[in-house]
């Protein structure tokens, strides 16, 4: 059983580290624009990554239904009632 996998072992064996290790092609090159976190360049919103412009989204919905709700909705405050 070893004789048969002799060739494999020193296939295995004879290259270098560098070449067993897995390549990540081409995930490091930059495509397209460049973005930025929105702290770093909070006047350019164009150039945020999205997911900074996503929350800033979301927050904004929630603060308009809030306002909303407080101002056509919610639950009236009712007198005290007299003892």
């Amino acid at each position: 059983m070893l004789r048969k996998l002799q060739p494999l072992a020193s296939r295995i064996t004879r290259g270098s580290r560098t070449a067993m290790q897995q390549r990540r092609g081409m995930a490091g090159d930059a495509h397209g624009e460049v973005k930025y976190n929105a702290w770093e360049k909070p006047t350019e919103i164009a150039k945020w990554k999205e997911e900074h412009i996503v929350f800033l989204v979301l927050g904004g919905w929630a603060v308009g239904i809030w306002g909303a709700s407080k101002a056509f909705g919610g639950k009236k405050e009712e007198a005290p009632a007299a003892k």
